[in-house]
C-alpha cells in the first residue's frame, strides 16, 4: 500500500498550477488527494502543505497527512502506472496544458497501430523551449503520515514515509500513466496490531478456528482451537520474531497445547502458514523495495501495545526489476520454507 498512497500523491500533484498561492495548492492538492480516496464521505482526514518550486511540475516538498480511509480504492493507480490503463476517460487531464498545446481531453491520444501519442512528440519538440511545457515532473522530498487505515482485509494503524527526490514524467501524469523515473531512498514504518494480523494469517491456516495473533516482548503468540472434526483441542504457540528484506519471519515456533496432542497435519500447517508473518511485496509487483531493519513490540505506549512494529529503508527498484534479484528472493524464501518444515524443534516440544 506504500507505493499506493505515493501514487494518489503523484496523481494529486497533476492538479495543481503552479504560480497560485500556496494556501490554494494546498486545498486543490488536498482536493485531488480526497477524490482518489473515494471522496469526502471515504476518508476522515486529508491535509497537504505544498512547496513550490519553480516551473510547471515542479515542488520543492509535499508534506501529506492521512486519517481514516481504504487504500484498497487506490488499486487502479497501479494498472495506470504500469500503462495498462493509460486511455481511461477517468484519467487526471490539465485543461490548461491541454489548452496551451491545442489539444482537448479526448485527443491527447491517438488510436492505430502505432498508438501515437500527440503530447509525448510536442512536449519533446516545445520542452526545451518552454519550461511551461517541460515533461520533467519532479518533487524534492514526501513526507506521508497515515493514520488508521485499511488495505487488503486488514487496519493499519499508522505508516510514516520519507523519501528523497521523486523524478516522474509530467506530461504522461497528466494522464494518469505514472512513468516514474527515480526516487531517491528513504525510510518507512508501519504498525499492525495482533488482531489485524490474525486476518492476514487465517485465510493460511484454515484447519485453526478462532485464531488470534499477539505481539508482545519481542515475540509472537498465535492462538485457536485446531484438530480433527469436532475435536478442538486449544493451543497456543510462540515465535521470535525476525526480518529478512522484505518480510517479517516468525522462528523457533514452540507449542504450549493441552493434555491432546495436535494432528500432525495442523502443526505443518500452522508452521508453514504464519511465515512470512508479514510480506511488503508478497507479489513481487512493486516498483519500491523495504529492506527491514526491526521488527519489534517493545513500546509500553498503552496506544500501541499488542502492535508489531516495523521500520526499514525504501529503495526505488522501477517496474522492470532484475528477475536474478526475484529468483534469489524465491530460493531464499523456499530456504526458509523448507527450514520451518524441519521437525526437530517440534519433535522435541511434543515428544514425538
Amino acid at each position: 500500500m506504500h507505493w499506493l498512497l505515493i501514487l494518489a500523491i503523484l496523481s494529486s500533484s497533476t492538479n495543481l498550477k503552479n504560480g497560485g498561492d500556496t494556501n490554494s495548492m494546498n486545498r486543490m492538492a488536498e482536493n485531488a488527494l480526497r477524490k482518489q480516496l473515494g471522496g469526502s464521505g471515504a476518508v476522515k482526514n486529508v491535509r497537504v502543505v505544498v512547496s513550490p518550486d519553480s516551473g510547471r511540475g515542479n515542488f520543492r516538498s509535499f508534506n501529506v497527512t492521512l486519517d481514516g480511509f481504504s487504500a484498497d480504492r487506490l488499486t487502479d493507480l497501479a494498472d495506470d502506472s504500469t500503462g495498462q490503463n493509460s486511455s481511461s476517460d477517468n484519467s487526471p487531464y490539465d485543461d490548461d496544458l491541454g489548452y496551451d498545446l491545442g489539444l482537448t481531453k479526448s485527443s491527447t491520444r491517438l488510436s492505430g497501430a502505432n498508438n501515437i501519442d500527440l503530447s509525448d512528440i510536442l512536449g519533446d519538440i516545445l520542452g526545451s523551449r518552454n519550461s511551461n511545457l517541460s515533461n520533467a515532473g519532479r518533487i524534492g522530498s514526501l513526507r506521508l503520515r497515515a493514520t488508521n487505515f485499511s488495505y487488503g482485509g486488514a487496519r493499519y494503524d499508522s505508516m510514516d514515509a520519507q523519501l528523497g527526490e521523486i523524478r516522474f514524467d509530467w506530461l504522461k501524469a497528466l494522464r494518469g500513466d505514472f512513468d516514474v523515473k527515480s526516487i531517491q531512498p528513504g525510510t518507512l514504518s508501519l504498525q499492525l496490531r495482533g488482531d489485524q494480523a490474525a486476518k492476514l494469517l487465517a485465510p493460511r491456516l484454515p484447519s485453526i478456528q478462532n485464531l488470534s495473533v499477539k505481539f508482545q516482548n519481542g515475540r509472537a503468540v498465535f492462538g485457536g482451537r485446531a484438530g480433527w472434526n469436532t475435536l478442538k483441542v486449544p493451543f497456543e504457540a510462540g515465535a521470535r520474531l525476525s526480518v529478512q528484506r522484505n518480510q517479517v519471519r516468525a522462528d523457533d515456533i514452540r507449542l504450549s497445547v493441552s493434555r491432546l496432542r495436535l494432528p500432525s497435519f495442523v502443526m505443518n500447517e500452522l508452521t508453514r502458514g504464519v511465515n512470512p508473518l508479514y510480506d511488503f511485496d508478497p507479489k513481487q509487483r512493486w516498483p519500491l523495495a523495504v529492506n527491514l531493519n526491526t521488527a519489534n513490540t517493545n513500546s509500553s505506549a498503552v496506544n500501541t501495545a499488542n502492535t508489531l512494529q516495523m521500520r526499514g529503508g525504501v529503495q526505488w527498484i522501477g517496474f522492470n526489476r532484475d528477475k536474478r534479484n526475484d529468483e534469489r528472493t524465491s530460493s531464499t524464501r523456499n530456504e526458509a520454507r523448507n527450514e520451518s518444515r524441519r521437525p526437530s524443534i517440534l519433535d522435541e516440544v511434543l515428544g514425538r
